[in-house]
């Protein structure tokens, strides 16, 4: 996943994102033999107003992480890997469907932060 991908999907959910941090690949050994993988497919770090969310491909789903928001929900009856401060989602459009319920479970931007009423 690039970066605009990842900027998609948090903007799509309706997600603000003050940054966000590229991080090596959390899936794939740091090995010679990874090199090329790890490197076109890093994971991403979003700042939020609410905590840090992590996201990035692992081999064949996008792993979805808000254990450091006040967040505590699972999003999806899919049968995934989930709880309640992560998903796996097995395609673009399934990241953005969690994003989104997830996004009903952080507390409301104060006046202020972005996307803040």
């Amino acid at each position: 996943m690039n970066e605009e991908q990842a900027r998609a999907l948090f903007v799509l959910a309706g997600i603000p994102v003050t940054k966000l941090h590229k991080l090596e690949n959390k899936y794939w050994p740091d090995h010679p033999d990874y090199a090329d993988v790890r490197r076109r497919s890093p994971w991403w770090l979003a700042t939020t107003p609410f905590g840090p969310i992590e996201i990035g491909w692992r081999k064949r789903v996008i792993s979805i992480s808000w254990e450091d928001t006040p967040a505590r929900q699972v999003v999806t009856d899919d049968d995934v890997t989930k709880d309640d401060t992560g998903v796996h989602a097995y395609s673009y459009v399934k990241a953005l469907e969690y994003l989104t319920a997830l996004r009903g479970a952080l507390p409301r931007a104060t006046a202020g932060e972005p996307d803040g009423r």
